[in-house]
């Protein structure tokens, strides 16, 4: 607003006149695009029919006819470096609502030389897309493998057999013609039309979706639906369009069809309910093993799971990320404690959606059924987000009630919907940890695909016939989920559909899932998967109610809880399953995360981090000196971080390292702790800024639960601020939003919409980096009147890439971008934003920028105390001595993760295990 309304008529025109030219050269490389793939196209074809078969030699000129539609690719990138290039995944039939708008990320320039061989000519999109992407050589050259397979129609088989032992052989038998009509459809469930259509195109269509019978009409059409016939039957003539796609039968007419049979029964829905103990007493026992899937730091609500489903009669399988260090580390002393748990070493690197979770649920399997002394009966799995909300003893009773049934959710009615929802018509290929789209695949026909939930309960039969058999229909669905997004919602429910298990489903995953469609559906997994995916939302305090809902119902866990976003519900839940853990207990409204390590090899940190944690070990110890003269310490060593959270509210940061005492020279352990200071503040109350709630700043928005996942907004020169701001409701109206960086810069500015109602926004600004560090101001107008601001610290950086920065790293990483941080100049905001052109702050930043080793100690350390706060410290040992007797004990100060925590300590489970075996 600021810049359209200050700007001159000139200015604006002149600014038309650039988006018209900006337009004009979109539109010429469009053209020149589609013209090159044309081309590409065009030499296929040619090479098809007068070359002949290609040969697999290797040689130069081979190798660089195979390449051609890449290098067309980069060719023409090169010439736009820039250019948005979509992968969202989603056809244009698709339901937006559900899976958000479409994904759009800005590639860079392609690597000048090209050393992976692909076996074939790649011309597809996605795959040509994909290629440029990879990070690696070794990815591309598999994802080219995938591609060429694929095109060659030797990835996949084309047809599998079904099993069913309800359904009846009537598959492909004809009922007659019969009338439709438009206003009514007779078979309105589910309609395709299809190009080449065909009796059995049409049959195998409507199976795939799971439906009874096929209607055929006016050629192309094909309907679908589990019943027919509501207008009658209809003379064999007025149902005789040829088929498209087989000359010698005909596809109905003019509102009338050819009706066939899939040979498919109705789904079965096998209905459950819960059981009581005395309704099952005499049937035989029933042992669970809990596949426990862990990810993240979050420690103590990872204990506080296994706490709240532990019992000697069960097993208890945990696998954790192999990206995930500490995690691993600190679940390994239970493996020593109870005897029914197990940390699998073949670990995978699970990301969202991703074809290697189904390799490693099957890698699972097969490491519980040959543990011999374990003897289970179901499979269920969790992960760190799941909680119970029954007792395991009541899930047991259920269990017995229904043993011999599996447990799988499926995804509804329309399952030609979930299959375009899901993205199981196209090929996905996983490597650099990433999902890669790779293009349009046909589905096996002859099968009922079927899915919903990755949260199943596997009865051990299914599980055995997974792992151990080895018939056509394993082996084809097995390849074809390697290359399938989200795997686990689909193979497990296929696979039982069309085989011996079809009737022993219960159309249940024991789960509550918290799904709050609009704001869980904002592609968030972008980053790592080539298609826009939905995520369920944080259950909080006020979803009690809802929970409790659930009470008679066959539902025995609910996901997703995150002690860093809401504790109080999981404190609720306990009390509700174990009872009052009594107002006096230590540390219940207290939560711990683990945020660095230094015992983590491969676990990135970010540089910002590293520098503030060293800066508060330094300020902790100045501090103590300052305030006790005998109470001298060197700084040695940050040994780790953790965010701390009271009330389920941000406590501060608290940084655990080694120092020596300088009298003694002995090492003690301490701990400091760190509070960020506030600086939002309304200048001016006018008009809607009264609305105004807070203001914040931080890095790693999560759109799901509106909050940074950044917990502790340590920002450095290289990372994205974006602005978190909150409303209460009032009337629509537009703010404008200026950043302004440490030596009076307008970095940008732009005008952002808030709705009448209540509103929790953020504004990512897109600044180009590195950011000038230092403090950065904030400032909001409303009618080019300032109203509100904050302030942020952008760290420099004491370390780059995990190491003590070198002297040519911090020449780039502190004197700001090369140019302006946005795409213009918006120097004429100045005097509507009060910041003046300041030579002095200039020539600060670029002194600031040269600083070196204790110099730029020194800079950091003076600017961290403007923002963040010393709290306390404390010592890990016993340092009561006559030089610092002040110190104290970690262990009794509840602000330190030192201090006990009895609702997540390893501890409580050990001594579970003992209330048992004394009952």
């Amino acid at each position: 607003m600021a810049a359209s309304r200050i700007g001159s008529w000139k200015r604006i025109c002149l600014r038309y006149k650039y988006f018209f030219y900006a337009a004009f050269i979109v539109c010429v490389f469009q053209v020149f695009l589609a013209y090159s793939f044309y081309k590409v196209n065009l030499s296929d074809k040619e090479n098809n029919e007068n070359a002949g078969p290609q040969s697999s030699e290797s040689d130069s000129g081979k190798f660089d006819s195979r390449l051609t539609g890449y290098n067309d690719y980069l060719k023409a990138k090169q010439k736009t470096p820039n250019k948005v290039v979509s992968i969202q995944g989603l056809s244009d039939d698709v339901d937006n609502s559900v899976h958000g708008d479409e994904e759009v990320v800005e590639l860079e320039p392609p690597a000048p030389h090209t050393t992976f061989i692909p076996k074939c000519k790649i011309i597809g999109k996605d795959a040509l897309s994909a290629l440029e992407r990879a990070k690696t050589n070794k990815c591309r050259q598999e994802i080219a493998d995938v591609v060429c397979l694929e095109q060659e129609k030797k990835l996949y088989v084309k047809s599998l057999p079904r099993s069913c032992p309800v359904e009846a052989n009537t598959t492909g038998s004809y009922f007659g013609c019969f009338q439709d009509n438009k206003t009514d459809r007779d078979m309105p469930k589910h309609f395709k039309e299809i190009i080449k259509n065909s009796p059995q195109a049409c049959i195998d269509h409507c199976t795939k979706g799971g439906l009874k019978y096929a209607g055929l009409q006016f050629g192309r059409e094909c309907w679908c639906d589990d019943k027919f016939g509501r207008h009658g039957k209809v003379e064999e003539d007025k149902c005789g369009t040829i088929c498209p796609g087989d000359k010698s039968t005909t596809c109905g007419g003019y509102l009338t069809m050819r009706i066939f049979s899939t040979g498919l029964p109705a789904k079965i829905k096998n209905p459950s309910s819960l059981a009581s103990k005395d309704s099952v007493a005499d049937e035989p026992p029933v042992k669970i093993v809990f596949i426990l899937t862990f990810n993240g730091r979050q420690i103590r609500q990872v204990i506080r799971l296994i706490r709240a489903v532990y019992h000697p009669d069960h097993y208890y399988y945990i696998h954790v990320d192999k990206r995930e260090e500490y995690l691993f580390r600190e679940l390994l002393p239970l493996e020593k404690r109870l005897h029914n748990v197990r940390l699998t070493r073949q670990r995978f690197s699970t990301i969202w959606g991703g074809a290697s979770l189904l390799q490693a649920h099957l890698t699972f399997m097969k490491e519980v059924l040959g543990i011999r002394e374990w003897k289970w009966d179901y499979y269920i799995n969790l992960s760190e987000s799941d909680y119970p909300i029954k007792r395991i003893d009541e899930l047991v009773n259920f269990l017995k009630k229904y043993n011999g049934y599996s447990f799988l959710k499926s995804h509804g009615s329309d399952t030609h919907r979930f299959i375009q929802k899901q993205g199981l018509e196209q090929t996905f290929y996983e490597c650099d940890n990433h999902l890669w789209r790779l293009g349009p695949r046909a589905l096996p026909t002859g099968i009922r695909i079927d899915g919903g939930s990755d949260w199943i309960g596997v009865y051990r039969t299914l599980a055995e016939y997974v792992i151990q058999q080895d018939d056509e229909l394993l082996r084809g669905l097995k390849n074809l989920f390697k290359f399938t997004l989200l795997p686990v919602e689909s193979f497990f429910h296929t696979l039982s559909q069309n085989s011996k298990f079809c009737d022993k489903i219960i159309d249940n995953n024991l789960h509550l899932t918290n799904w709050r469609r609009k704001q869980g559906c904002k592609c968030q997994y972008k980053h790592i998967v080539d298609w826009c995916g939905c995520s369920p939302n944080d259950f909080k305090t006020t979803d009690l109610d809802k929970l409790m809902n659930y009470e008679d119902k066959p539902v025995f866990f609910a996901r997703k809880f995150e002690a860093i976003v809401n504790q109080e519900i999981i404190n609720s839940i306990d009390v509700y399953l174990f009872g009052d853990y009594g107002q006096d207990m230590t540390a219940l409204s207290n939560y711990w995360q683990n945020e660095f390590h230094h015992l983590d090899k491969n676990t990135k940190t970010r540089d910002a981090y590293l520098t503030a944690y060293h800066s508060f070990m330094r300020r902790g110890l100045l501090l103590l000196a300052e305030q006790f003269a005998t109470c001298k310490y060197r700084p040695i060593k940050v040994l780790e971080a953790n965010i701390f959270y009271e009330s389920d509210h941000f406590h501060g940061l608290l940084v655990l390292y080694q120092a020596e005492d300088v009298t003694s020279g002995n090492v003690i352990t301490m701990e400091t702790h760190m509070h960020p200071k506030t600086h939002y503040s309304v200048l001016n109350p006018i008009g809607s800024i009264g609305r105004l709630l807070t203001l914040e700043i931080g890095t790693n928005f999560d759109p799901k639960e509106l909050i940074f996942r950044n917990y502790a907004s340590l920002i450095g020169p290289y990372d994205e601020p974006v602005l978190r701001h909150v409303w209460g409701p009032g009337t629509e109206f537009v703010i404008s939003v200026a950043w302004i960086d440490p030596s009076n810069v307008i970095a940008a500015s732009y005008d952002v919409k808030i709705p009448a109602s209540s509103h929790i926004g953020n504004h990512n600004p897109l600044l180009k980096s590195p950011l000038r560090p230092g403090i950065w101001t904030v400032r909001l107008m409303e009618n080019l009147k300032l109203v509100a601001e904050t302030k942020f610290l952008v760290f420099p950086l004491q370390f780059y890439q995990a190491r003590s920065i070198s002297t040519s790293d911090i020449h780039q990483a502190h004197s700001g971008p090369d140019g302006y941080y946005a795409k213009k100049d918006f120097s004429e905001l100045r005097t509507v934003l009060k910041v003046p052109k300041d030579e002095r702050l200039e020539a600060e930043a670029v002194t600031n920028a040269r600083k070196v080793g204790k110099d730029l100690e020194k800079w950091i350390d003076g600017l961290s105390p403007l923002f963040w706060q010393v709290q306390n410290s404390c010592a890990i040992e016993d340092v009561s001595s006559k030089h610092c007797p002040q110190v104290a004990k970690c262990r009794l100060v509840s602000w330190s993760s030192r201090s006990p925590d009895p609702k997540s300590e390893l501890s409580a489970i050990v001594t579970k295990l003992k209330s048992f075996r004394k009952r």
